[in-house]
């Protein structure tokens, strides 16, 4: 399978994994949700990688990198963006995290050596316009301090330098799915200690029945998004393959429709924001 199928999947299982955690925020908060997530992947990604993967294959290197790739994502960019989610909206958080891309871009043309050929440069652009597009709601907006602008721009800007890392570590470690189990139990271990030290008591853990029957199967789903990731980042270029593992909100759009009773009406913002992702993805795919 071409890394451009890998970050279609990811984008796809992120958007799903999304949609289940929406439904359990009804019933529990944000801090609950990262911590569940992660406890699903540590042990998902570890069990199949126990089975199937030579464990000895797992040098010192590979686990520095993936270490230090757990310390920003997904776990601290995930509670940064669910931080600005509260404090922002979704309309203003959503469109900056959509930056993602091209700080990949720039730490992967700066410390990797890519190069950026104009149609993935114009195939970013459409795909963060087309997100943007998506992602606003005229009634999501709210009094806001310019200071919590930066919960998600250091999550975008954390999100795109782990991508490098990534590619780093997969040429020590070339197996996706320990390299996700190494980077999933750090970044379980960062979230505990960031819900323990920032956390206010609205968001200490709260677990129950309702909330797990959604956390259950969004962790396992989103265990297979980041190994879908690391294939993509092992058989592709970053500035090829996070673009198309950005389009997530193009399938929420569609998981919305499907499976949430608040469907959106569509308009021709939504459709134009769809129409520019997909003619982003395909020319990302089919001239780079």
């Amino acid at each position: 399978m071409p890394a451009e199928l890998f970050a279609l999947a990811n984008a796809f299982l992120f958007a799903f994994h999304n949609m289940l955690t929406k439904k359990g925020l009804r019933y529990s908060n944000p801090a609950t949700a990262v911590v569940v997530s992660l406890a699903i992947n540590v042990v998902v990604l570890w069990g199949v990688s126990v089975i199937y993967v030579p464990l000895d294959s797992l040098t010192r290197a590979g686990i520095f990198i993936f270490v230090l790739v757990g310390l920003f994502q997904p776990g601290l960019t995930r509670f940064l963006t669910y931080k600005g989610i509260e404090h922002l909206g979704i309309a203003i958080t959503d469109p900056i995290r959509a930056s993602t891309p091209l700080f990949s871009a720039l730490f992967a043309i700066l410390l990797l050596g890519e190069r950026i050929t104009m149609p993935i440069f114009f195939a970013t652009l459409l795909i963060i316009i087309g997100i943007t597009l998506l992602s606003q709601r005229a009634d999501s907006v709210k009094n806001i301090r310019p200071l919590y602008v930066f919960y998600p721009i250091v999550a975008s800007l954390l999100a795109g330098f782990s991508q490098v890392l990534r590619k780093f570590g997969l040429a020590a470690v070339p197996h996706p799915f320990l390299a996700a189990a190494v980077t999933a139990t750090s970044s379980f271990v960062v979230s505990l200690l960031t819900v323990w030290a920032f956390g206010k008591r609205t968001e200490t853990l709260r677990l129950n029945k309702e909330c797990l029957v959604y956390y259950l199967p969004a962790g396992v789903t989103i265990s297979l998004g980041m190994v879908s990731i690391y294939y993509a980042l092992d058989l592709g270029q970053v500035t090829v393959v996070i673009p198309i593992s950005s389009t997530g909100p193009f399938f929420a759009l569609i998981f919305s429709a499907l499976f949430l009773r608040d469907v959106e009406r569509v308009t021709l913002r939504i459709v134009l924001g769809a129409c520019l992702i997909i003619a982003g993805v395909l020319l990302i795919t089919l001239w780079k």
